[in-house]
């Protein structure tokens, strides 16, 4: 192939200068040159290319004249050309139990670690200092400063030692808490007597029985305070036949009732049987059994039935004005509305006479009280022992209240105390709080950081039990699942001893 300028006619003819005269092909002379020597690569020597190959070479790609390229060539080792084997994958039941064994450990150790830094930091949060107030000279009013800031506005609380001992049981304690979401008074928790349970006239007679002659006797009925005109009185001998003795109402001057009974058929003077039922069909309407106290020794029958008769006492509250209204009731006992009844202008303390005799338990452990413009509360006696309620009569209900005896600023820890009435001398306040700090948000959700974690491990490990099934490594995948029961023994007894050594017991 023939190139513009230049004839060929084999690789290495070297083309003729043209004569100038435009002759054809046949009048050019050519002349056959030797092929070119190959490149060598030696050690050091390096090559070069002349000046005649520098001429074939595009422009752009020729070296100039004389540039000498120098290096090594290395030696490629035969084995790089033989086919490679991959080795199989172990598929071993102890490394499965081992990787869920290293999981399960983590997945406790972090949420404990967690916890126990939480819980350290909350700890370091605390203070607890004696309050040094500077009282004026009636004793009122006093200033005081805490020692660290910024405080948490919900974690503050002022006692003293004997309360902090002996808890609200002992009449000098004095308890004063922080308010929160921003109030900035302090509040001291009260408690006032609401209802009290007392023996009022004690026991009462209800019924009498008295012979009247061989063949006749009576029973006296005696009012009640809650009766009034035309309630009906039935009585009943519940063993008797018939067991009807007969049925009364009382008058307007509520006079005693006499039901005359004929004991002729009677094998002795005495009722033969001990229980008296009296049936109340008005106010009060309801059944009472009675049982008779007999006086011995005796000549004739003188039987008497009485009514244990007790008294709620209630207390104006300190949101109660006169001509307010109070009804009071007992949930847990057959009579359980005992009236309603008003304050007078002196606001002078309310008495419901209650009889016992009905009642399914000695003492109400429960009372419900409606007051006008309060609604309704429920009071229950004060436990010394929870579960164990006082002995009655001895029955206090209290109303426990908030007022107000101080402020204080919670980034600074100034703080001011007005009392009503001062301290017992020589009393020492204590004064305990948490201070707010900057890791508290970390603090507080810490141990769901550590469940997160752990959760992240699980989904992780779920992953490779599957992988592994799906790449044929049965052996490793059930070690995996085999390997969670002495995994979770063996984590938890590890993390355990971790979080002693760095927490401490």
């Amino acid at each position: 192939m023939a190139q513009p300028g230049r004839g060929a006619s084999s690789p290495w003819d070297t083309p003729s200068n043209d004569d100038g005269d435009g002759g054809d092909s046949s009048s050019k002379s050519t002349s056959t040159s030797s092929p070119p020597q190959p490149i060598m690569l030696s050690g050091s020597e390096g090559f070069s290319i002349n000046t005649e190959m520098q001429g074939q070479m595009p422009t752009e790609l020729a070296p100039a004249t004389g540039t000498t390229l120098t290096g090594e060539v290395g030696t490629i080792d035969s084995s790089v050309w033989v086919g490679q084997s991959q080795v199989p994958k172990k598929d071993s039941i102890l490394k499965g139990i081992g990787i869920t064994c290293l999981f399960l450990f983590f997945m406790m150790m972090v949420p404990m670690l967690m916890m126990g830094w939480a819980d350290e930091s909350w700890d370091d949060s605390w203070h607890y200092e004696t309050l040094n107030v500077d009282w004026d000279e009636s004793g009122l009013n006093g200033t005081f400063q805490i020692s660290n800031t910024p405080i948490d506005d919900c974690s503050l609380s002022i006692y003293n030692e004997i309360h902090h001992y002996l808890g609200d049981e002992d009449p000098n304690s004095f308890h004063v808490n922080g308010g929160c979401g921003g109030d900035d008074y302090l509040h001291q928790n009260k408690e006032m007597i609401r209802v009290q349970f007392v023996e009022g006239q004690g026991e009462v007679s209800r019924v009498t029985f008295d012979n009247l002659s061989e063949d006749e006797a009576v029973f006296t009925v005696y009012p009640r305070y809650y009766e009034q005109p035309n309630d009906s009185i039935e009585l009943h001998l519940p063993s008797a036949s018939p067991p009807e003795i007969g049925v009364q109402s009382f008058d307007e001057n509520m006079t005693p009732l006499e039901f005359i009974v004929n004991t002729t058929n009677w094998a002795e003077s005495c009722p033969q049987t001990d229980d008296l039922m009296i049936i109340e069909n008005g106010a009060a309407a309801g059944n009472v059994e009675y049982t008779p106290t007999k006086e011995t020794p005796y000549t004739e029958c003188h039987l008497t039935y009485t009514d244990y008769h007790y008294e709620f006492i209630v207390y104006p509250g300190i949101n109660d004005e006169a001509f307010y209204s109070v009804t009071l009731s007992l949930p847990e006992q057959q009579s359980n509305l005992l009236g309603s009844q008003t304050f007078d202008e002196s606001r002078t303390p309310l008495i419901f006479p209650v009889y016992t005799n009905g009642w399914d338990n000695y003492c109400a452990q429960e009372i419900r009280m409606s007051v006008t413009d309060q609604g309704i509360d429920w009071y229950y006696p004060n436990y010394e022992v929870w579960g164990s309620p006082p002995l009655c009569p001895n029955m206090v209900y209290y109303d426990h209240y908030e007022i107000d005896v101080g402020s204080i600023d919670y980034d600074s820890g100034y703080g001011e105390l007005f009392l009503s009435e001062p301290l017992e001398e020589g009393i020492i306040l204590k004064v305990d709080y948490v201070t707010e700090s900057d890791d508290s948000l970390v603090r507080d959700f810490g141990p769901c950081f550590g469940g997160l974690f752990s959760f992240v491990l699980f989904v992780v490990w779920i992953v490779q039990v599957v992988r592994n099934f799906q790449a044929g490594l049965t052996n490793k995948g059930t070690g995996m699942l085999v390997g969670i029961i002495p995994g979770v023994i063996l984590s938890w007894i590890i993390s355990v001893v971790f979080y002693l050594m760095m927490f401490g017991f």
